[in-house]
């Protein structure tokens, strides 16, 4: 039979039997097929359709589960998901738009885009954003109002001619502490002392249970990370808050480190009934905060200029010493997250570049004068060229932060309109990785980058620390405490890995506050240098 010869008559007849075969399907594969069907047509009229009348909007990245969007893809790699969603809307660095729970997230990855967002202070709020973390962490209406009311130009304490809130006069509290300076230089000081105390063999093996005595060797072998986030956050605590706390709760830097591996559930206002172990933490590290503020300030010894200073402002707003301990929660939490896992990445990559690891070596030794056992924070900073880029390129790959703003009005950036009442976000790790920027091996450790290339930290693809109002107050004291601490590492000790190990893979499911977490753990060896 010829195509000229086939039955006209063959689509009704197809059709019929189609209906006929749809009558006898069993009840379940029926339900199945009409979903089947409104989804599709759900779809095509979400993705297809609707973004035809909407055509100065974002592209939005399309996803099959209504109401959930790509909220399971987010927690388990959200930068994969945004990398998928920026190459699916063309890798034109345009803004573009996901779906996290039923709610639009608009997504910023060019450097320009970035910029004008920053720039935008009157229809781009990042104070909301921060009220919510505030009363998800804990804190009461009162507080959250107190913390955001204006105060008068000419109120006692810390100066505040612009009559700012505490929310904000905070901030500049803080760069006042962690800027170059004279309170920069104390506390950089307090960190080179503990550093100094606690980096000899015995009395690694002496406070740190997880490190082992290497048999026939005065060498000692500890997990990596463990080791990074027990100093660092022992550090951080007793160089901000003096030697109080750890009597108060000698286990407080450990509770710390339950909590900030959950911590990402303040970050997105989960509710108690599913953050309760998280909120457990939280309020014992709470606790110990309320009998150090319950403790008279001349009693307390040894901390930073900024905890009391910061404890006056609270006090004069008639703060509840709990709502106080929340507040100081949240400080203690930018404290003592990033500079341990920055110095734990920086070691791993040194640790997998032999040449790059004897430069360092050979580097750093005019840092200590003669009979110094500190290193001078001011050579390393300016005369240690490589160990400068090897700190850049360790936070250009380990940065995992993303800043995040509410969009309070109908806002245009790059040339798209974002809708009020949505969230927009930074997510700094797609800038980092822009190969039109930082070439194409940008996967790759290569430290050489920015020795070759001194304006990359100067361009707007550099965002390790944010931008804007709300660039980290504390990125001057990181890298200065974390490479004071590599470089009197590299000093005193040959550092090695405990045999051959894979490489530890980033944690780039859960949303942080900086630097990335690792899935895994490397054992190193130390041995003391002979003299």
């Amino acid at each position: 039979m010829t195509v000229a010869q086939l039955p006209l008559h063959l689509p009704q007849g197809f059709l019929h039997t189609t209906l006929e075969a749809l009558v006898w399907l069993p009840i379940v594969a029926k339900v199945v097929l009409g979903l089947t069907v409104i989804l599709l047509l759900w779809r095509l009229v979400r993705f297809s359709i609707l973004p035809l009348f909407r055509p100065s909007e974002p592209q939005e990245y399309p996803y099959w589960t209504p109401f959930f969007g790509h909220l399971f893809a987010f927690f388990q790699d959200s930068d994969k998901l945004l990398a998928r969603g920026r190459i699916y809307c063309g890798n034109t660095r345009d803004p573009f738009a996901v779906n996290i729970g039923g709610s639009k997230l608009y997504v910023l990855t060019k450097a320009s885009d970035v910029a004008e967002a920053y720039r935008n202070i009157r229809t781009l709020s990042f104070n909301v954003f921060v009220q919510e973390m505030l009363k998800t962490a804990g804190n009461s209406p009162f507080c959250v109002h107190a913390m955001y009311d204006p105060l008068p130009a000419d109120k006692p304490g810390f100066p505040n001619p612009s009559s700012k809130p505490l929310a904000t006069l905070a901030r500049d509290m803080h760069l006042q502490q962690l800027y170059p300076g004279k309170y920069l230089d104390l506390l950089g000081q307090d960190f080179n002392r503990i550093f100094d105390r606690h980096l000899h063999v015995e009395n690694i093996l002496r406070t740190c249970t997880y490190a082992q005595a290497r048999d026939g060797s005065n060498s000692a072998v500890m997990p990596l990370m463990v080791w990074c986030s027990d100093v660092f956050t022992r550090a951080g605590q007793e160089a901000y808050f003096g030697p109080l706390l750890e009597k108060i709760d000698p286990d407080m830097t450990w509770k710390f480190l339950d909590f900030d591996e959950l911590s990402y559930q303040i970050q997105f206002q989960y509710p108690k009934w599913l953050s309760s172990k998280m909120h457990k933490v939280k309020e014992a590290l709470v606790a110990d905060l309320m009998v150090y503020f319950d403790t008279p300030q001349e009693q307390r010894h040894g901390d930073a200029w900024f905890v009391k200073a910061m404890e006056d402002e609270m006090r004069a707003l008639k703060l509840s010493t709990y709502d106080m301990s929340v507040m100081m929660v949240t400080i203690y939490w930018g404290i003592n997250t990033n500079t341990r896992k920055a110095a734990f990445w920086m070691l791993t990559y040194l640790l997998h570049d032999s040449e790059l690891y004897d430069a360092l070596v050979a580097e750093i030794q005019p840092a200590f004068a003669e009979g110094a056992t500190t290193p001078n924070a001011q050579y390393l900073l300016e005369s240690c060229t490589r160990l400068n880029a090897a700190w850049d390129e360790t936070i250009r790959m380990s940065a995992f932060s993303a800043s995040v703003r509410h969009v309070t009005e109908d806002t245009v950036i790059g040339g798209k309109l974002l809708r009020k009442g949505s969230r927009l976000m930074i997510p700094y790790r797609q800038l980092h990785f822009d190969e039109s920027i930082f070439g194409s091996d940008v996967q790759e450790f290569k430290s050489e980058r920015f020795l070759k290339d001194k304006s990359l930290t100067r361009g707007g693809s550099w965002r390790p620390f944010g931008g804007g109002t709300t660039q980290c107050p504390g990125r001057f004291a990181a890298k200065q405490v974390v490479i004071s601490f590599v470089a009197t590492l590299l000093k005193r000790f040959h550092v090695q890995l405990d045999g051959p190990q894979r490489f530890p893979e980033g944690q780039l499911g859960k949303p942080v506050l900086g630097i990335m977490a690792s899935k895994g753990e490397l054992q190193v060896m130390i041995t003391p240098r002979k003299v």
